[in-house]
């Protein structure tokens, strides 16, 4: 039997410790969020942790330079007010300022909230001061151990929060690794002035080393530049959450009826100070995407903490192992691929597929996928085109402008060097298209139907929509059919029936042919697509379908896929076999076969590999 108490005890009313701290925040919260300035919106995040008003640029570029870590409300906000309260009252007495010390940090606990990198913090700093306190001289790393415990004893399940994770291994990094660090380089001569420059940077880079197994894995991105960034942002940041905190003081104290006539000009300010201190935080989202940046990673755990060792090892002045490890990593040669395909993503209800040259030929991607919220392209698009070697586009296709084809293209684009664009007109006048044209200013094609070109290994061509389409939305879609070495695939967007008819007129005008070994499969096979009289004139062998696991639109359509089944062909979709990957086969010379084959391999579930009862090899 359950007990009663853990039944009908969750949803008491607060005591009063906790009924002032809520009044106190929500009031001071309600007053910084009275306004929209740059400085306000920082200030917010700095001082309460509440990052949902800062500009998702803003984010992007804190995470592209390894300095998100900058908005977590965590030990250098425990530093930085425990600082300002000895600085202002250790001359009065120790111990007092020491339990001072702690009912302030207990006041600003109560203001943020449990946070576990604010609680990891908060313990250490306590301890240290209970050490002082008692005259015994503090250990970090004791304080650290002790912090962990716990949290854990507290709450277990915060071992799985990204947080608590990287405030722990950072600080453990720091602790255990910088030393080592600093020792190494002043061995070999690192002295003066350029010491202290050593020693901060020996704290970041050992932070980074700490922490990137985590990064590594659940952020997919290696930030080369995050140490010098750190000895430049982590100061900054101290003076901007130091601003910050005088500006909350003086908004609290503009509602006091004695204060309000010094506060509320020193507030305005200060808030004007902190716009200015905010710029940097901008500029961060308008450098240049590169590798030199931010690199895109698909790594396994054990992949991301291999290297953390060997960086270790490596710049901690072991070098020997280190230099053994880089001569077998260089020299083991990369799997050579010469083989053209097809590679459609496994981005949920969206949609994005990759045209591959070989390993090393130009990359051709069509479409990125994408929601109307969030980032699509750090939380899905990046870690999957990392893992398919891609580290630039050469040359991107936007269908249309919905967000589900084309949000998570223009959020890649401050990750990867778009070389070229191709769009539809229609596409580039207002929306996502409009704001990817702009971004991609000076390498964007208008296409329309008749234009073709070559891109490494494939040739590609425009059949819809025309010079004046008519026609807007779905309707308007891009359609390009993509050949490569005698097997082609038709690329359909979202086109709908109407489309259809109008594309099919203009092929049989011209005395033109769909025909094509695969389909991609218009509008995720929704069932205003992919008519009988378009599928007759494509007579695919192979249809791809990029939709959602259990999506609330019942896509792809049962008719859809009965119509396509009932022409013998085969159909695989994202939702059930995930990436989907169809390879053109060159055979070796002398064997009498067909010159290509076309081969299909899924990856969710199950794989499909080798010649299917469905595939069609040509010569």
């Amino acid at each position: 039997m359950k007990s009663r108490r853990l039944l009908t005890g969750t949803g008491g009313a607060p005591g009063r410790l906790q009924g002032a701290a809520l009044r106190l925040r929500h009031g001071l919260f309600a007053a910084v969020t009275s306004t929209d300035r740059p400085g306000a919106i920082l200030a917010q995040a700095l001082v309460f942790g509440d990052g949902r008003r800062v500009p998702p640029t803003w984010k992007t570029g804190l995470r592209r330079a390894g300095l998100s870590h900058l908005l977590a409300v965590s030990g250098l906000h425990v530093g930085l007010i425990l600082g300002g309260f000895w600085w202002l009252f250790g001359g009065i007495s120790n111990r007092l300022t020491a339990w001072g010390g702690v009912s302030v940090l207990l006041l600003y606990g109560c203001l943020v909230g449990p946070r576990p990198s604010l609680l990891r913090a908060a313990l250490m700093a306590l301890l240290v001061i209970l050490a002082l306190a008692v005259e015994r001289p503090p250990q970090a790393l004791n304080s650290l151990c002790a912090a962990l415990i716990v949290i854990l004893f507290l709450d277990p399940r915060a071992a799985f929060d990204l947080g608590f994770q990287l405030s722990f291994l950072a600080t453990a990094g720091i602790l255990l690794l910088a030393p080592r660090l600093l020792r190494s380089w002043r061995r070999g001569g690192v002295r003066g002035p350029g010491g202290h420059v050593a020693a901060g940077l020996a704290v970041t880079v050992a932070a980074q080393l700490a922490t990137l197994p985590v990064t590594a894995v659940r952020m997919g991105l290696l930030t080369p530049l995050a140490p010098a960034l750190n000895l430049l942002f982590v100061p900054w940041t101290a003076l901007v959450l130091g601003v910050s905190l005088l500006w909350v003081v003086a908004v609290a104290g503009a509602s006091l009826p004695l204060a309000w006539r010094v506060a509320e000009p020193a507030a305005a300010i200060l808030l004007g100070v902190l716009d200015l201190l905010a710029q940097p935080f901008a500029w961060l989202a308008e450098l240049p995407p590169g590798a030199w940046l931010a690199a895109p990673v698909s790594v396994e755990s054990g992949a991301a903490l291999t290297l953390a060792l060997w960086l270790g090892i490596l710049l901690s002045g072991t070098r020997r192992a280190a230099y053994a490890l880089s001569l077998v990593l260089v020299c083991t040669p990369a799997p050579a691929d010469p083989e053209p395909r097809l590679v459609m993503l496994d981005v949920g209800q969206a949609e994005a597929l990759l045209l591959r040259s070989g390993q090393r030929g130009p990359v051709i991607l069509i479409d990125g996928g994408g929601f109307r919220q969030g980032n699509f392209a750090e939380a899905a698009l990046l870690q999957t085109l990392a893992a398919e070697g891609v580290r630039r586009i050469d040359l991107a296709v936007l269908s249309h402008g919905d967000a589900d084809h084309c949000q998570g293209l223009l959020e890649l684009t401050r990750y990867l060097r778009v070389e070229r664009l191709w769009a539809a007109r229609v596409e580039t006048r207002d929306g996502c298209g409009q704001a990817l044209a702009e971004r991609l200013k000076g390498r964007v094609t208008m296409v329309e139907r008749g234009y073709a070109e070559t891109v490494g290994a494939w040739r590609l061509e425009v059949h819809h929509p025309g010079p004046e389409p008519g026609v807007h939305g779905n309707s308007a879609s891009l359609v390009v059919h993509a050949c490569s070495e005698g097997s082609c695939v038709l690329l359909t967007g979202d086109i709908d029936l109407a489309g259809e008819r109008e594309l099919l007129a203009w092929t049989r005008s011209r005395g033109g042919s769909l025909r094509s070994e695969v389909l991609k499969v218009a509008h995720h096979g929704s069932r205003t697509s992919t008519g009988a009289g378009f599928l007759d004139a494509v007579a695919p062998r192979l249809a791809l379908v990029s939709a959602g696991r259990r999506n609330s639109y019942g896509h792809p359509s049962p008719d859809v896929v009965e119509r396509i089944e009932s022409r013998r062909a085969g159909v695989l979709r994202t939702d059930r076999h995930g990436r989907i990957e169809v390879r053109f086969r060159r055979h070796p010379s002398g064997v009498r076969r067909p010159a290509y084959q076309v081969r299909v391999l899924a990856a969710r579930g199950h794989r499909l590999t080798g010649d299917l009862p469905w595939s069609r090899s040509r010569s």
